[in-house]
């Protein structure tokens, strides 16, 4: 597999953020931004195989909001995204996956070491008492001499820079939710 890079969610150092985002305009740039650390995870991987690599977030973004893989309250309030959903999505472009409600440490290592990357949840307030809710992000590669994953964070809440964030094992249990998605490159499909 090539090499995977980082994508943000924000874009927020630049002139007109909506544009480099793909959205139409600010306003949904600033509605959608901040919703989508599972949709940049899984572009990071879609990238990384060439399946999402002339899509933009935001296009992604509507593809899964048209899955059901985010939901609008009356109040405003965006909830998702949701695992479900987001696999559909990874398999309309062409890779295969698997939700997994019990992500530890073998599985995760397991997964990594047979070419697989895993999208997955942390629980925000055991990272820092002062944020709240779930994340995503992209566990990428692990280096058994110092235990330590590579990890997106796509946010970033676990450094300043969310590229390539080194994990510690013992760390990452400590914050994960045990819960994401495990993919992978499917079987060559139809190009969309």
């Amino acid at each position: 597999m090539s090499k995977v890079e980082y994508i943000p969610k924000s874009y927020d150092n630049f002139d007109e953020p909506w544009i480099v985002f793909g959205a139409p305009n600010r306003e949904e740039y600033e509605k959608w931004s901040p919703q989508v650390c599972g949709v940049c995870c899984l572009k990071m991987i879609g990238d990384a195989y060439g399946s999402t690599s002339n899509i933009s977030l935001y296009q992604l973004t509507m593809e899964c909001k048209q899955r059901d893989g985010f939901r609008e309250l009356p109040t405003g309030e965006i909830q998702g995204v949701f695992h479900k959903p987001l696999l559909d999505l990874a398999q309309s472009y062409g890779l295969s996956g698997s939700i997994e409600g019990n992500l530890d440490f073998e599985k995760l290592t397991t997964a990594l070491q047979n070419g697989r990357l895993v999208i997955l949840s942390l629980d925000k307030s055991k990272v820092n008492p002062k944020y709240k809710g779930g994340h995503l992000v992209l566990v990428h590669a692990y280096e058994p001499e110092s235990e330590t994953f590579l990890v997106n964070d796509p946010e970033p809440v676990l450094a300043e820079d969310g590229r390539n964030v080194k994990v510690g094992s013992d760390r990452l249990e400590e914050i994960s939710n045990k819960k994401g998605l495990i993919i992978w490159q499917g079987e060559k499909s139809y190009a969309k």
